[in-house]
Formats: structure tokens, C-alpha cells, sequence
């Protein structure tokens, strides 16, 4: 699709193209969207990434002006839009079940958005075949959407959106409807269409593997707030609360107290046992704090050497396969699950109903800075 490049490329801006200033949006008594600030930078790609209920996609319809948040204010480039319409807004949406106009052509959807701007006839045209071409639907042109397959109906909405260049796209659970097997083909090429465009993406979904893989900054949700934000990498390796180490794949949380400090690490007593973790340095956790912790699967090992402080035996209840990884799954002495993670061109060594000594690094243990126990 490197025919994208040209006909869509966008003049640079040097404002932030969205900031949410503690957006609030209530239905009744149930608050949707908690005191949720965000700052996007121009041509970011954003992933609102969190499980069903938690508040993203309300957050999303604020943006766009389908929902007028209680309190906080919605910039879009630098202006305040809060109480502008959608058409105002210099964005575009696009929906799970895509919204395609069954009577319409492919060509007429295409340039809908810019008949409603009024633009001239022979301008909308040549933007038509443009876009039509770039995003290799041409030969679609006069085919109504019933005719077309999931793939060819998420270019036309793709096309429909972007033919009118707006600062921000917004994009709720996109590929959703989408077979398994175009996911892949699908996300390439959307990630491709967005660095070539510059615009921004703000993309709503609760698929961690679309989420991680798509976008620059990554914004967890749960219960209308926001929990924490960064790259994937940081997101990863570094969850900031136990919620975000329990909903992003491949974490093992623990709950305990602290019941030792030293210069370098804390010990933590937990229901499971006694673990030790690094000292952080932003903060100064005391004796008998209520802690949560974290070690990703990958990092634990049935290996045992003299620098794997943290250690415990568990019984082995399943063996999974994902792809290169074989996962095991152990309840640990608390009743509790832990996973470990094993590249999997390694010679399978542990069995379901195998009790295995595991252990881990003590600085490949995470301390939930964020964390209420």
C-alpha cells in the first residue's frame, strides 16, 4: 500500500492533537469515565486498552462529540472543542459493524464525507479515485457492501474515514468483526497507514496482542479510570498497579506484607511465602505496609542457583502451547495459579502432577508502586 504515502499526507501540526482534561461522564448514578487525562502528541498511534465496562469507549464517544462529558474539558489541536458537534471536530470514526450504507456504492461511501462538506463535484471525484486506488478497492468502485467480503468492507470504511484527512482518527474495536486470520494482514497494514499519513489513532479494544503490537502509547483502563500509561515495553515489564499485572497476560501476582527492609531490597511475606523484592527509589515503603508485587512467567525457572533468592514449590495441573512457548500452569501453596513460561525448542521436563521447585531473580521481581493490597 505504499500508494498511501501520497494522496493522504497530512500537513504537520505542532500542537498536541488531543488532551482530555479530567473527563467525567455520569449516566445516573454510575460514573462511565472518572477524572481521565490524556495527552496525545501529533501523529501518535493510542490504544485504549482495558476489559468490557471499564470506561473506553465512552471515553472515546467524548471525543468525538457523540457523548458531552459532566466536567473537564476535550482539546483537540490546541482548541476546545468540549461542546462542539462531531462535524466541528476536524476527526472521524469508525465503527465495529463498520456502518457501511447498504444502498450506497463503494465509490458514492468513499466520498460521503466530503459531499457532506460540500465540496465540489469534479474535487470529490478526483478524491475518490485517489483514495479508492490507495487503498486498492478500485475495482470495488461500484459493488454495494452486501456483495463484499469482511476484509474489503474494513478498506471501504478505512477509505470513508480517511478521504477527508482529520487530525484524529478513532477507531472502536475495528477489526473485531474481522476472521481470525485477517487480523494479522489487517493490523500491518493499518500501523503502515497511519505512520505514512501522520495522523493520530486512538484505538479502543480489550486485545491485549492488537493493543501491544499496535500502539506507541498504551492507556489501561478499569473502573472509568485510567491506571496506567506508557509504551508496551513499560506496560510489560513494569506494571504500576495489581490490576495492570493481573489483566496484562503472563504476570503472577502476589498480596503481602512488608516484614523487612534493607538498603537494597524489602521482604515480603505473603500467603504463598516469604519473597524479597528491590527497594524502589521514588518512594519509602515501612514495615507493615499492605504491598502487591509481581514476576513475569518468563522469568521464572525450575533451575535453582545460589542467586535465586525467591523460591517455592507448587504442583504442576496443566501444560499449554502458544506458538514457541509452552506455558505450565502450578497452584501455588496459597491455593493460588502461577504460570511459567518455557521457550518451547527446549526438551519438556515437567509434567501435570509434578511438584517443582520454582524460582526467580530478586530483581526480576516488580513492586506495584501504585498498589492498594
Amino acid at each position: 500500500m505504499d500508494s498511501l504515502a501520497t494522496p493522504l499526507e497530512v500537513v504537520a501540526r505542532p500542537q498536541l492533537d488531543l488532551e482530555l482534561r479530567g473527563i467525567r461522564k455520569r449516566y445516573g448514578d454510575f460514573t462511565a469515565v472518572d477524572d481521565v487525562s490524556l495527552q496525545v502528541a501529533k501523529g501518535q498511534f493510542v490504544c485504549l486498552l482495558g476489559p468490557s465496562g471499564c470506561g473506553k469507549t465512552t471515553t472515546l464517544r467524548c471525543v468525538a462529540g457523540l457523548e458531552e462529558p459532566d466536567d473537564g474539558g476535550i482539546l483537540i489541536g490546541g482548541k476546545e472543542v468540549t461542546k462542539d458537534p462531531p462535524w466541528q471536530r476536524d476527526i472521524a470514526m469508525m465503527f465495529q459493524d463498520f456502518a457501511l450504507f447498504p444502498h450506497m456504492t463503494v465509490a458514492r461511501q468513499v466520498g460521503f464525507g466530503l459531499e457532506m462538506l460540500k465540496k465540489p463535484k469534479a474535487e470529490i471525484a478526483r478524491r475518490v479515485q485517489e483514495v479508492l486506488k490507495a487503498f486498492e478497492i478500485s475495482p470495488l468502485a461500484d459493488r454495494k457492501p452486501g456483495s463484499l467480503s469482511g476484509g474489503q468492507r474494513q478498506r471501504v470504511a478505512l477509505a470513508r474515514a480517511m478521504i477527508t484527512e482529520p487530525r484524529i482518527l478513532l477507531l472502536d474495536e475495528p477489526i473485531g468483526a474481522l476472521d481470525y486470520s485477517l487480523r494479522e494482514t489487517v493490523m500491518l497494514e493499518l500501523k503502515m497507514l497511519q505512520q505514512r499519513t501522520g495522523i493520530s489513532f486512538i484505538w479502543v479494544t480489550h486485545d491485549q496482542n492488537e493493543a501491544f503490537s499496535l500502539g506507541d502509547l498504551v492507556v489501561v483502563m478499569n473502573h472509568a479510570k485510567i491506571e496506567q500509561q506508557g509504551t508496551a515495553e513499560e506496560i510489560l515489564q513494569r506494571p504500576a498497579t495489581a490490576f495492570v499485572a493481573g489483566f496484562v497476560q503472563g504476570n503472577n501476582v502476589f498480596h503481602g506484607r512488608i516484614t523487612g527492609t534493607s538498603p537494597d531490597a524489602l521482604q515480603v511475606e505473603t500467603s504463598a511465602g516469604r519473597f524479597y523484592l528491590p527497594r524502589p527509589v521514588r518512594c519509602t515503603p515501612m514495615l507493615g505496609d499492605a504491598v502487591s508485587f509481581s514476576v513475569r512467567a518468563e522469568r521464572i525457572t525450575d533451575s535453582l542457583s545460589d542467586r535465586h533468592a525467591n523460591r517455592l514449590s507448587a504442583r504442576c495441573t496443566a501444560v499449554e502451547y502458544f506458538g514457541s512457548v509452552r506455558r505450565h500452569i502450578f497452584e501455588r501453596p496459597d491455593g493460588q495459579v502461577l504460570k511459567y513460561d518455557q521457550f518451547g525448542a527446549y526438551a519438556a521436563r515437567i509434567a501435570p502432577g509434578q511438584t517443582v521447585q520454582l524460582g526467580w531473580l530478586v530483581e526480576e521481581t516488580v513492586l506495584h508502586t501504585g498498589a492498594v493490597a
